[in-house]
């Protein structure tokens, strides 16, 4: 490209700084609140000095007629400007009437004050003033009609009564130094209205730019950032305004929260971008699938809310299944195809509630309920307030009870049905709270599981264990005691060392400890508890399989498990004698694990018709309350004492 030469560069500058100088081109930015300052700021300041000077040509210099043209003046224009100044719709009469005083008092200065006035210096602030008043454009066209003006003046000046006329070539002179002036003027307003528009163009980028992260903040509280769908405090907004907006009594609206399963293992296998991709999928699905009859929303991690209203008033399971059963999210990811499990719960306005967050509630509790019993879905019912309300006193009552006193451990003999010995016994949590009122441990155990409180639990069942049966073994009472450990104790990795640690500190062997675990507890973590199971008996400890009939996959794990008995379920044992089905049951599960060389305990047994039928069919161990009831430490030696008593007879 070819340069430009210096005399093009400084042709063009000279012309575009002319341009700008006569107002061409010049964006004028002031607002109207600072054209309301720069007229304030004009007439407080000329309005006292016109005054003062009117005072000093009347009294000192004798300007008679000056000093009243420049105090009527003042007083006709400035103080009309000061009150209309006030006021934002009268700001261009505002601004006229400070230049017509300027214009009027400037004139009467050149014309009744002469050259030895007290006002000739003063005419030359004008141009400053109409530039800085009405701007670079207005400003010229002011400044040129007053120098005309001024010009006409000078030359009727000698025919005016009172004036003190000029020589020509002063006048002349006096002009060109007004036209000169000018110029000056002009160019200071010049830069003055330069740095002004970038100033207010700077400002504006920057306005822009704030507004901008504005916006994106107030999106980003109402939305979700990955999705862009609504965010919990957005559709509690909507759910609100649709609740309002329905004026018809057959109209319903239902708030559908759908929980997404395993999101946390599989974000951890994706990384944080495929499970961003993965969200963006299964939004844009659910969205795809759901259709526009309603609103939906991210309002988790692993949740969605969505909303829509109904013509039924009855939202029936047939009708969840009609619009939520096909919802499919299958994806395939690097190759891998991936489906996404949901559990649904839903709540539904006017049944329900009629507040947005309270249907939000009621639809997650509802969506727990489902995922507490397997189901697919589930549909907000109101006894399930009291179970949640029931439950979370009971957390709070357990987590204190476990710092403080309430709970006790009563134990159930175990007989040796060929020997008739007691041969151990089952520890048994019981919990009287603060208030003396006795809580089922079908109550609080469930509650205990399913959070925090299963490990701290476990370590003081077990250490109250270990002590009662340390000191049985001291007293000699050589009989085993047996434990219930639950799934989560072991998952947890800590739990053979913890065990491990209190045989140490209460001196008792691995052997006299029976350690019960449900069917279960292999089933969802099979590595992981088949893990444990394994350090479990490598240390010694005695394995038991509780309940054993009602899961579904012992049998797979049976014969690599070094477990070393049996617990038939009570269920199976209380209808023995009644019912062919569960005595089948029995008797082949006893066949079972003596082929296996395990032993078989027999819970639940409430008379000794079910006991001796046990003990023909090769039992090995009865529990039950035909023996005795759970009881706590000191009745449990006394009734070990008496039994053993009346065994030697």
């Amino acid at each position: 490209m070819e340069r430009r030469s210096k005399p093009s560069l400084w042709k063009h500058w000279g012309m575009n700084f002319f341009l700008k100088l006569i107002g061409y081109n010049i964006r004028e930015v002031a607002s109207v609140r600072e054209r309301q300052g720069f007229a304030i700021i004009s007439a407080k300041i000329a309005l006292p000095v016109s005054i003062l000077f009117a005072g000093l040509n009347y009294y000192a210099y004798g300007y008679n007629q000056l000093a009243l043209i420049e105090l009527s003046v003042s007083l006709l224009f400035l103080l009309p400007a000061l009150w209309l100044s006030m006021h934002e719709r009268w700001i261009l009469l505002t601004e006229t009437l400070v230049m017509a005083y300027g214009f009027a008092i400037t004139l009467a200065l050149a014309v009744f004050g002469g050259r030895e006035g007290s006002g000739v210096l003063w005419v030359y602030t004008f141009p400053f003033l109409a530039f800085l008043i009405k701007g670079q454009r207005i400003g010229w066209l002011i400044c040129m009609a007053w120098i005309a003006a001024m010009t006409l003046a000078l030359k009727m000046a000698p025919h005016i009564p009172g004036s003190h006329v000029f020589s020509e070539e002063y006048g002349n002179q006096l002009i060109a130094a007004l036209t000169f002036y000018s110029v000056i003027a002009a160019a200071f307003n010049l830069v003055r209205s330069r740095f002004e528009e970038r100033l207010h163009a700077k400002v504006q980028e920057n306005t822009a730019k704030a507004q901008e992260y504005l916006d994106r903040l107030q999106f980003l509280a109402l939305h979700d950032q990955v999705t862009g769908l609504p965010n919990k405090v957005k559709i509690i907004g909507l759910l609100s305004t649709s609740i309002n907006s329905v004026n018809q009594p057959d109209r319903s609206i239902v708030v559908v929260i759908i929980r997404l399963e395993r999101m946390f293992e599989i974000s951890n296998i994706l990384g944080v971008h495929g499970s961003d991709d993965l969200i963006k999928s299964i939004s844009a699905s659910m969205s795809e699938q759901l259709g526009a009859m309603g609103e939906l929303a991210r309002t988790r991690r692993d949740e969605f809310v969505y909303l829509y209203q109904s013509g039924e008033l009855n939202i029936t399971p047939e009708l969840i299944k009609k619009h939520f059963g096909k919802l499919q999210l299958t994806y395939l990811i690097d190759g891998f195809p991936i489906h996404i499990e949901h559990t649904i719960g839903i709540a539904i306005y006017p049944s329900h509630s009629s507040d947005a967050e309270d249907l939000l509630r009621k639809a997650e509790q509802a969506m727990l309920q489902a995922k507490s019993a397997k189901a697919d879905f589930s549909i907000y019912d109101s006894k399930l307030d009291e179970v949640f309300i029931q439950r979370h006193l009971l957390f709070g009552k357990l987590k204190q009870a476990l710092s403080g006193t309430g709970l006790s451990l009563h134990f159930q003999a175990q007989i040796d049905l060929r020997s008739g010995k007691i041969s151990g016994a089952e520890a048994l949590a019981r919990w009287i709270d603060a208030e003396g009122v006795f809580i089922s441990p079908a109550e609080f155990i469930p509650v205990a599981e399913n959070s925090g409180l299963i490990k701290p639990f476990t370590s003081w069942v077990i250490r109250e264990s270990f002590k009662q049966l340390s000191v049985w073994h001291a007293a000699g009472l050589e009989i085993e005691i047996s434990i219930n450990l639950s799934t989560r104790n072991l998952l947890d990795p800590g739990i053979a060392a913890e065990l491990q640690n209190l045989l140490h500190e209460y001196h008792i062997h691995a052997a006299s400890v029976v350690l019960e675990i449900t069917e279960s507890s292999f089933t969802d973590f099979p590595d992981i508890a088949m893990e444990t199971i394994a350090r479990l008996s490598q240390i010694g400890f005695k394995l038991s399989i509780d309940d054993f009939g009602t899961g579904y996959s012992s049998l797979t794990y049976l014969k690599s498990l070094k477990v070393n008995e049996l617990k038939i379920d009570q269920s199976f044992i209380r209808e023995l004698l009644s019912d062919q089905r569960s005595e089948a049951i029995v008797i082949s599960t006893i066949q079972l694990a003596h082929n296996l060389g395990l032993k078989v305990v027999a819970e639940g047994i409430e008379n000794f018709e079910a006991a001796e039928y046990l003990r023909q069919a090769g039992c090995d161990i009865a529990q039950g309350y035909a023996y005795s009831k759970p009881l706590t430490a000191d009745q449990f030696v006394n009734f070990a004492r008496s039994y053993i008593a009346r065994d030697r007879k």
